[in-house]
């Protein structure tokens, strides 16, 4: 069966082609202006080139049309809104809220709408209505203080404010679950809604830099990171974004940065990873490990993360053994009872360190944080017997050695040159098999699976 317009542009969508999304929804819209999914993603992506009246106009035409959709409806009012028409944002808004009350962008909008028109009562009211179908949510509460100050009412203002810190942490997810997503419009709001309301909050400035990146307002993206770094100054995140927003990409990103990362990542990240982002690599790794017969009898795995690569090899290899900088990332690796020894190292500094060889060392996901791979190789080869196996994930690059994604911060490689830097260490050519290595920002991410062998010989570099 032949998929839908609809289905085509939400594919197109989160393959990465904007262009190609807008004019399948815009098709879908016109063949059918019932189908809600084709107009809300066109009106997301209107709103996201900053084209709210266009928006506004085709919402307007589908919803006198035949179109049933309080979402559409909220949609309109945030278009409205970002028109500064606020009362008629008001007026979609509080429709939609009568509509579908589980709606909070909705609530959103309509008392970001009675405030704007200076009425804070109105405001006041429809947000305690509001969170009496959404309670507690952070985004309401933090507005339903605003209402209360305007009015006034510092007390009460005061208490909705300490109600909304205590539930800020909620709002700073969705802000990054949206911009993980690709919602990155959305995320930016929230992220802002943060930010005035917590000028010290490191966390928010950090992540509205992240999003500002991501849209491609390296500007500002360049204040707000600056901003969340002299409020925290050991962030390691920050200072690696900076750079990136900068146009000064270190050869590979700081321990300290991974270490953070995969650290506050640790809890949710076989979840997110592998339900969220369709993460497959560790699996795929294996599974052409053992198409090429590869001796699994003593692995390293480098980066081994929570032990999705010990998880993908349990009926094949002999004794594992794991390194990662992340403490917390290794203490659930160890609960799996998967690997032989587990060392909290980076990857470079064990290679250079240990004593121990191996057949096969496997690195899924780990050169995404190393720009130049020649420390790690030349160690690398040290430990790798003659004849073993390197097994590795690269995000792909058109052109250069490598270069830095400044949308994710994670470093991509080209395979030929990938090559070049293996013969200069010892390695042979490796066999390449092109993949997804997930999907991030609506997007797939392309890469590719590298196996090669140590050639025998002194190990070490041919130059």
């Amino acid at each position: 069966m032949e998929e839908s317009l609809s289905t085509r542009a939400a594919a197109a969508y989160r393959a990465g082609d904007p262009a190609l999304a807008e004019k399948l929804a815009r098709d879908a819209c016109e063949a059918d202006p019932q189908d809600e999914s084709a107009a809300l993603l066109l009106s997301g992506l209107l709103l996201h080139r900053h084209e709210a009246r266009e928006a506004a106009e085709f919402l307007r035409r589908l919803l006198s049309a035949a179109l049933a959709s309080a979402a559409a409806k909220s949609n309109l009012a945030l278009c409205y809104s970002r028109l500064g028409e606020h009362a008629e944002a008001a007026d979609w808004a509080r429709q939609a809220c009568r509509e579908k009350p589980s709606l909070v962008s909705a609530w959103n909008v309509l008392g970001n709408a009675l405030l704007a028109v200076g009425d804070p009562v109105a405001a006041e009211a429809e947000l305690l209505q509001g969170l009496s179908t959404n309670p507690d949510h952070p985004a309401l509460i933090l507005l339903l203080g605003h209402a209360r100050r305007v009015q006034g009412r510092e007390t009460e203002a005061v208490s909705s404010y300490r109600r909304f810190e205590a539930a800020s942490d909620r709002l700073l997810e969705e802000a990054e679950a949206m911009a993980l997503s690709g919602r990155l419009v959305e995320a930016e709001h929230r992220y802002r809604q943060l930010v005035q309301a917590q000028p010290a909050n490191a966390a928010a400035h950090a992540g509205l830099g992240r999003a500002l990146l991501r849209l491609d307002r390296t500007e500002e993206a360049v204040g707000a990171l600056s901003r969340a770094l002299k409020l925290q100054p050991n962030d390691p995140a920050s200072r690696h974004f900076l750079r990136v927003a900068r146009g000064e990409p270190a050869a590979g990103a700081e321990p300290a940065y991974v270490k953070s990362l995969f650290d506050s990542y640790a809890d949710k990240f076989d979840r997110s990873l592998v339900d969220d982002l369709g993460y497959r690599i560790p699996g795929e790794l294996a599974e052409i490990l053992r198409g090429c017969n590869g001796d699994l009898s003593e692995v390293v795995d480098l980066g081994c993360g929570t032990g999705l690569v010990a998880k993908a090899l349990a009926e094949d290899a002999v004794a594992i053994d794991g390194v990662d900088l992340s403490p917390r990332m290794l203490a659930i690796a160890r609960g799996s009872e998967r690997y032989r020894n587990l060392f909290e190292a980076d990857v470079v500094d064990f290679l250079q360190t240990s004593a121990t060889t191996y057949t096969t060392a496997i690195a899924a996901d780990v050169l995404v944080y190393v720009g130049d791979l020649n420390p790690l190789l030349a160690a690398l080869a040290r430990r790798l017997r003659a004849g073993g196996c390197f097994a590795f994930s690269i995000e792909l690059a058109e052109g250069d050695a490598w270069s830095l994604n400044a949308k994710t911060g994670r470093y991509q490689h080209s395979p030929a040159a990938v090559d070049v830097m293996l013969s200069e260490h010892g390695f042979a050519p490796a066999e390449w098999t092109i993949t997804t290595i997930r999907s991030e920002l609506s997007a797939r991410i392309p890469g590719a699976i590298g196996v090669c062998q140590r050639m025998p010989g002194e190990a070490g570099p041919r130059r």
